[in-house]
């Protein structure tokens, strides 16, 4: 396929790191990725699929230290998923062990198992009539971790208390007991596979380099490109001439898996998100909903994607305040065309408050008064934002990257 493309032209062409694919994607099979991106479900899907499977581990050090604890890969896999989760909602290592330990008990580690007479299903054997989310939310096992977790932080003193104690206050199994059995084990799996995330050091440094590396990771999953392939291109474009393409194969695995976490992540239909606005998660998941439409100078509003003006006048897209426009209005709320309107269109927030749906202002350019970029908050750490020409509407991490730091002015709460 790749060959047929004439993909080692658009390289040599372009310059670009390891963005080839991605200019694939707009030339061949534009269409076809556009599809996939309107449905970020079946994105997330498509990528997750790509190297292995949801949450895949990041090298084959990673799967020997599991099977050597007596995992399969699915196994560890979802292991990992649950590790994932805890250092992401800022959890310490032992909620960790308790999430793996409860996991082991239930089920096994396997996201399928069904249980307590066809009425617990998952990873943690959750019950749908209980609150816990439907049966398809609590068998995928990203959720089901979120969804332990944010009960977990609500039991009193849990990081002090018996592993078992802890894991039957939100459980209330019928065999209290049996998860001490397992304590042992899942700190052992918790501490080899959260090794093994030294790989990520090896992924591209460079903003402009990972955005690249997602952008052709996304393209290649939508078009169905085989990822031995992609990596072939990848080895050849990195700036790193010592790369051999085993370390350029962990490299693309690692943010392949990352890339498959936070698509995953975005359904926000968890139920640590219950105190969050209704408006506001409308406002995230019609934002989300544009993931892959073009960056247009100008472009979009209240209407969806348009063309922009100036160096966006050949592109149907979104700027950044036009996709900002676009999501606020389909929550029935008017917040004006330009990022200057915006600023004003609400009520500032402080940053400890921020919640799904509020608008990140930054200034860019200190030479022109005023923000001049705008982005849309998912969590307390990530926002969906058009960027820059060139790219696409995406997620990107807004919390703790010096630059964006540097530059972000506030937040406002549209009202």
């Amino acid at each position: 396929m790749i060959a047929e493309a004439g993909l080692a032209k658009v390289i040599a062409a372009g310059g670009g790191l390891i963005s080839c694919v991605a200019l694939l994607a707009g030339m061949a099979g534009g269409a076809q990725r556009a599809a996939l991106s309107a449905r970020p479900d079946q994105l997330a899907a498509a990528v997750c699929a790509y190297a292995g499977g949801r949450a895949a581990l990041a090298s084959g050090r990673g799967l020997d230290q599991a099977r050597q604890l007596g995992l399969t890969g699915r196994q560890a896999a979802n292991a990992k998923v649950i590790i994932d989760v805890a250092a992401e909602l800022g959890l310490p290592e032992r909620a960790a062990v308790i999430g793996v330990a409860t996991a082991l008990q239930e089920s096994g580690l396997d996201e399928n198992a069904v249980g307590d007479h066809g009425r617990a299903f998952g990873l943690m054997q959750q019950h749908p009539e209980y609150g816990w989310g439907s049966r398809e939310q609590v068998t995928d096992p990203r959720y089901a971790a979120r969804a332990f977790f944010s009960r977990l932080a609500k039991v009193e003193g849990w990081a002090g208390k018996p592993l078992t104690a802890t894991a039957q206050a939100i459980q209330r199994s019928a065999h209290p007991d049996a998860y001490a059995s397992h304590e042992g084990r899942a700190r052992q799996i918790v501490t080899a596979l959260t090794s093994t995330a030294g790989t990520r050091d090896d992924v591209p440094k460079s903003g402009d380099d990972q955005a690249d590396l997602r952008d052709s990771i996304e393209a290649a999953a939508s078009l169905g490109i085989p990822l031995e392939a992609l990596v072939d291109e990848v080895a050849a474009n990195l700036r790193d001439s010592d790369a051999d393409r085993e370390r350029t194969k962990e490299i693309v695995t690692a943010v392949t898996r990352d890339l498959c976490d936070e698509l995953s992540a975005a359904d926000l239909a968890g139920p640590d998100l219950t105190s969050v606005s209704a408006r506001g998660l409308e406002v995230v998941r019609a934002a989300l909903a544009m993931r892959g439409v073009p960056y247009s100078w100008g472009g979009g509003g209240p209407n969806g994607p348009s063309y922009g003006i100036g160096r966006g006048a050949r592109t149907k897209g979104f700027d950044c305040s036009g996709l900002a426009e676009y999501a606020w209005a389909k929550a029935g709320v008017r917040i004006g065309t330009t990022t200057y309107e915006q600023w004003r269109a609400g009520v500032r927030v402080p940053r400890s408050q921020i919640q799904p749906g509020d608008l990140l202002f930054y200034e860019t350019d200190p030479s022109i008064p005023g923000p001049d970029h705008v982005g849309i908050a998912i969590d307390a750490t990530r926002m969906v934002h058009a960027p820059f020409t060139g790219s696409t509407v995406r997620i990107d991490t807004w919390a703790g990257v010096p630059s964006r730091e540097r530059q972000f002015v506030g937040a406002v709460r549209p009202s």
